[in-house]
């Protein structure tokens, strides 16, 4: 991930090094020891008094915890805090997340992972034991882009995907906005080539031409070796590659809410991947930073949190994410979200969603009317408005850009890292995720 680790490993011990904004003299350590995985420490430490503390993201073994807050949480990463806040003064609540149950039956796609990133006696290095069958490949990396467009931003964002070496990406509807497939194709391959591995969700300026635009992306999709989608490609598939599941869904955009909704709910009933996403075009208007109305379900999204599946999404020509969320849907429970900004979880029950709608198009304005009330947003991206976990940033001028996530870092299969670079080269946001 580009910037300060926010994670670091020291022999049996992980310690969770969170960056805070760059103008506050702290950092926040929280230590796990891996002798004792249901124990937390976390203090917060004076980074002019902490020694060994860099700026360059490492800090100092914590002394031991004197007072103040509590934690519970696993080896993995996976731990919530109380009495503290978040950069933007965002009150950080503990909720624990449903129980974990059976993952169903055997998937209905499957696809061919590459390696697994194990050391030469079989572990995963980091964590010492064997990588699941169910994991990514080791440090696969993922772009999302959504709302391209046509041009010089869009082909430098195809140009972003390639200087960081993304794997792949997936494009999250509305592509040319010229109902032109085969120029759109071509603008394409200028930049990526014709094999570079896209997957693409229909957006709704995308429905009059639909079948050309997927006659291009099943065209790709036979070029990529070892993926796997099943459905109607798109518009209501399931897709996996290099272990990484993801469900293509054109809810709100073609075909009826109930099938969607029951599509979602079964092919993630039936996957067993550790990690999975639902992408979308549309979106819901609490989950984006404009004014969109409500377009998805939240019965859908809902079946998306249950199975611990990151939400991705476009339309809103902007960027926003939100803290860890466990009650989707519940606007008067804040969606149920909980946790920092900087540090996110999934799992059965929890979730996070992001929008990520830069790819080319145009940038729009943060609704404050709207939104400016709302205590769920980790990270938030638009023409007029920057926050980076919690804190308000000033003096920017927006530019397009796209959301890359990482996952399977360091050697722990459970572990991810999410960023959102614009063309630029600035990072607007960073963050890190635990499968729990």
């Amino acid at each position: 991930m580009s910037g300060h680790r926010l994670f670091e490993r020291r022999g049996d011990r992980t310690i969770r090094i969170q960056q805070r904004d760059p103008r506050h003299e702290r950092l926040y350590v929280a230590g796990v020891d891996g002798a004792h995985r249901g124990r937390h420490e976390q203090q917060w430490v004076d980074r002019r008094g902490a020694q060994g503390s860099t700026d360059g993201g490492t800090a100092a073994e914590p002394a031991p915890t004197t007072g103040g807050a509590s934690t519970t949480g696993n080896l993995s990463g996976a731990f919530e805090t109380t009495g503290l806040t978040t950069s933007g003064g965002v009150p950080t609540t503990t909720q624990d997340a449903p129980a974990t149950t059976d993952p169903g039956p055997d998937a209905t796609t499957t696809g061919t992972s590459g390696t697994s990133g194990t050391t030469g006696d079989g572990t995963t290095g980091g964590q010492g034991k064997p990588a699941p069958d169910n994991a990514t490949d080791e440090n696969l990396l993922v772009a999302l882009i959504g709302d391209q467009g046509t041009g010089s931003d869009t082909k430098a964002v195809y140009e972003l995907l390639l200087s960081e070496k993304a794997d792949f990406v997936i494009i999250l509807g509305d592509f040319d906005y010229g109902d032109d497939p085969d120029a759109w194709a071509s603008e394409m391959e200028s930049v990526l080539g014709d094999s570079f591995p896209v997957f693409g969700v229909i957006g709704n300026h995308d429905t009059d031409a639909w079948s050309g635009y997927q006659d291009k992306l099943k065209a790709r999709l036979a070029k990529i070796a070892g993926a796997s989608c099943e459905g109607d490609l798109g518009v209501k598939s399931s897709c996996t590659y290099r272990g990484l599941h993801f469900v293509l869904s054109g809810l709100g955009t073609k075909g009826s809410d109930g099938d969607h909704e029951k599509h979602i709910a079964q092919v993630l009933a039936a996957d067993d991947h550790l990690w999975s996403l639902c992408t979308f075009h549309k979106n819901q208007r609490d989950l984006q930073a404009g004014d969109k109305p409500d377009d998805l379900t939240w019965k859908a999204l809902q079946s998306c949190q249950n199975d611990g599946s990151i939400i991705a999404m476009g339309h809103e020509h902007s960027y926003a994410r939100t803290r860890t969320l466990t009650d989707v849907g519940n606007k008067g429970a804040s969606h149920g979200a909980t946790g920092m900004a900087e540090l996110l979880e999934v799992g059965p029950g929890r979730t996070f969603s992001v929008v990520s709608g830069l790819g080319g198009k145009s940038i729009r304005d943060w609704d404050s009317g709207l939104h400016g009330d709302e205590d769920w947003w980790g990270s938030v991206y638009t023409k007029n408005y920057w926050l980076k976990n919690g804190v308000e940033e000033e003096n920017f001028e927006a530019e397009h850009g796209a959301l890359f996530l990482r996952f399977f870092v360091d050697g722990d299969p459970n572990a991810a890292q999410g960023y959102f670079k614009n063309i630029k080269g600035d990072v607007i946001d960073e963050f890190e995720i635990v499968h729990k």
